[in-house]
């Protein structure tokens, strides 16, 4: 691969990331300047703060509590367990060269591997190749 055709297609990228962003700015102003949008846009901002009033006082009483609480903790345990298979997995690849996995119901797994591209300038990476804030 050149890396002369990888950096024309971050340019162009970034130049149509651009031209969303205008016309999003224009849409958005024409939006801005029409009376009976901005009379609905009010009516649906009151009808979503009282939807979410309501629906926090359903949450928050008796059984439902502690149902919230534990779909809670089990959406952070899943995005924990999530990064540990996914560094897992990679290490896995890396050692054994193989793309696939046996399961434990005996089902053969394709590992999906997934590449993009960060900028964060003044950060290093940590071991797991997450970024970290830098030393001060």
């Amino acid at each position: 691969m050149d890396i002369a055709s990888i950096q024309k297609r971050i340019e162009i990228m970034e130049k149509l990331k651009e031209e969303i962003r205008t016309a999003k700015e224009m849409l958005s102003g024409e939006l801005e300047n029409n009376p009976e949008y901005l009379e609905l846009e009010e009516e649906v901002k009151q009808a979503t703060a009282k939807k979410k009033r309501l629906k926090e006082e359903i949450q928050n009483s008796g059984p439902n509590q502690k149902l919230s609480a534990d779909i809670k903790s089990n959406n952070e345990e899943i995005a924990t367990l999530k990064e540990i298979l996914s560094q897992e997995l990679f290490q896995l690849y890396k050692e054994n060269d193989t793309d696939e996995i046996t399961d434990a119901n005996g089902e053969t797994r394709k590992i999906r591997f997934s590449a993009s591209l960060a900028s964060k300038k003044g950060q290093g990476r940590d071991g797991f190749g997450k970024y970290t804030p830098p030393q001060e």
